[in-house]
């Protein structure tokens, strides 16, 4: 019971890893697409579109047609599916349009508010407790925030929309009851027709821009392994850690995407943002300190009349 926990847990935050890693690199693939013309509505469709594919690909290489129908046969999971692709094309669309006007530093203060609406949804809607630690870390992150904000003196919808509409996406996701693969493959299917509909559109009017250069059509047609590693991953992630876990986990991203911002895409690193990184990190910390106790907690052995036991942190719900 206790190693089946403890997997699941490294599984869980390994898979976390790996998604946040990739949407920290995502900005140079958005970069190199806008430097070809293509807009951000475009790209959108695009990454629906190629992601299908690829997504039914696995699907029968990994013999999950049986869940993939279990789901189109519940009108509940599918509207609930619905709703999850809605709010997931909704952060797609504003992400890509901060890449392509060179708003990625913004698009990534945005993230670093994720912890704050994943605390507060998994506490009021799922149930989940804050141990004392998380307090002073999430007030940091509440300070890291307010700096910019504040040295800007203007509000910033992008930073606000993009963990708003990312938070109740993963909500869904956490809350209905379907696996990662799935899940992922029929939010695409039921976004593929609209992005369809678009990029007919699209050349009808002569505006599409695949088929113009190989270079550029390699890079669309890569849209699709680009949308889905991540997602599944994530979705695979957030199937085996509480939610609090993921909020704290998914600072990677951002922080990639600054330094990409800074170094690469030529954005400008304010003081302000210095100290709004210095404020997260800290929280970062702690939050570390507190899971290496409880995993220390765990493993120490509970005095009883009874034969020696383990006491394990709730790692799921």
């Amino acid at each position: 019971m206790a190693d089946a926990a403890g997997q699941r847990f490294r599984s869980g935050l390994l898979y976390g890893l790996v998604a946040y890693t990739w949407w920290g690199l995502v900005p140079l693939y958005f970069a190199a697409l806008g430097r070809a013309g293509v807009l951000a509505g475009e790209v959108l469709a695009h990454r629906i579109a190629w992601a299908v594919p690829v997504l039914l690909a696995l699907t029968a290489f990994t013999g999950g047609w049986a869940d993939l129908f279990r789901v189109f046969r519940d009108r509940k999971l599918v509207l609930a599916l619905l709703l999850s692709a809605v709010l997931l094309a909704a952060n797609w669309l504003i992400y890509i349009h901060a890449t392509l006007t060179d708003r990625v530093a913004e698009a990534s203060l945005g993230y670093y508010m994720l912890p704050l609406v994943y605390a507060a949804l998994a506490t009021t809607v799922l149930g989940e407790r804050l141990r004392p630690l998380h307090y002073p870390a999430l007030a940091l992150v509440a300070l890291g925030v307010a700096i910019p904000f504040a040295a800007e003196g203007a509000f910033t919808w992008i930073a606000v929309a993009l963990p708003v509409s990312f938070g109740i996406y993963g909500l869904v996701r956490k809350t209905v009851p379907v696996e990662g693969m799935a899940g992922l493959t029929v939010e695409s299917l039921l976004m593929l027709p609209l992005s369809l509909g678009y990029l007919f559109y699209l050349a009808s009017v002569g505006e599409n821009h695949f088929a113009c250069d190989w270079a550029v059509n390699g890079l669309i047609a890569f849209s699709g392994v680009v949308t889905v590693v991540p997602l599944l991953t994530f979705a695979l992630s957030l199937r085996r850690l509480p939610l609090l876990a993921i909020s704290f986990i998914q600072f990677l991203s951002p922080t990639v995407q600054m330094l990409i911002a800074v170094g690469y895409l030529g954005e400008v690193l304010t003081p302000d943002r210095v100290a709004a990184f210095a404020c997260v990190w800290v929280a970062v910390a702690i939050f570390i300190t507190d899971a290496a106790l409880q995993v220390r907690k765990a493993r120490q052995p509970v005095k009883c009349h009874g034969p020696p036991s383990v006491a394990l942190p709730r790692l799921t719900r």
